[in-house]
């Protein structure tokens, strides 16, 4: 009944989907008068089919909108598709959505099950010797690790709490012939909870630079408007200010950094 539940809800989403990008005219909308229109909840689109702009000559594109991340992270946590609409999609009427044909004329498709944060079984070495005479048995076994997507490239599925498992193994060293040599224990690290998390961790971020944990990211602790915009342009990398252009000196001179141009030493 789970599994079903999930392929059920996976579906619509997949729907929705394509039915922006595929269906624009779909009435999508439960009062298209401007009225409704002033009421659509801050998480959706501004403007039908997920912000294209559709006129009676031609459908134009225009920038779309980053997601905010802390709605990434919102969207991570979604159990259930009532939830899913009733959060992000309550304008959404969802019995039109029902009603539109997703596969295209196509003979078979495949509703994939979300790969969500959470452990899985990962393969891991258990040699912790590289000599190529020595044969460890097993070489390997599967272990819970951290696995999954989390909607966005400043997060990564990453472990909470962790536990260390001991294996024992049996080590064997061939010389034409194997000839048993020890018995080992191998350490391996296993995860036992997971959660959609920051890359870019407030350690990574150098002396001149804040951490933003909304954004998982640093910025730099100045703005940059001192920067003579004639000549130079601000760094974001290292929060200072560079010159646009490095000009290589003659004989004699040599560049400075202060006035972007070549001195005589």
């Amino acid at each position: 009944m789970y599994h079903t539940f999930i392929i059920y809800w996976l579906l619509l989403v997949i729907t929705i989907t394509a039915t922006f990008d595929k269906k624009c005219h779909i009435k999508l909308f439960k009062d298209s008068s401007s009225k409704n229109n002033n009421n659509i909840n801050k998480h959706g689109p501004k403007e039908p089919c997920g912000g294209h702009s559709i006129n009676s000559n031609s459908r134009q594109m225009k920038n779309y909108p980053k997601i905010p991340l802390d709605i990434i992270m919102e969207l991570n946590q979604v159990k259930s598709v009532s939830e899913l609409f009733w959060k992000f999609m309550p304008h959404i009427d969802i019995h039109e959505v029902l009603k539109y044909e997703t596969n295209d004329g196509q003979n078979s498709t495949i509703i994939p099950k979300a790969a969500t944060c959470t452990t899985e079984n990962r393969t891991v070495s258990l040699r912790d010797d590289d000599n190529p005479n020595l044969y460890f048995s097993p070489p390997c076994t599967r272990v819970k690790r951290c696995g999954g997507c989390c909607g966005s490239s400043l997060v990564s599925c990453q472990p909470t709490e962790v536990e260390m498992l001991n294996f024992e193994v049996t080590v064997l060293e061939y010389n034409k012939t194997f000839t048993f040599k020890e018995k080992k224990i191998i350490t391996v690290e296993q995860h036992v909870k997971c959660k959609c998390d920051c890359i870019i961790k407030e350690k990574d971020c150098k002396s001149s630079q804040m951490y933003d944990a909304r954004e998982c990211q640093c910025v730099c602790n100045d703005s940059g408007e001192e920067c003579d915009e004639e000549k130079k342009m601000w760094d974001s990398d290292t929060c200072s200010c560079r010159c646009f252009k490095l000009d290589e000196c003659t004989t004699g001179e040599q560049f400075d950094y202060n006035t972007c141009r070549c001195e005589p030493i």
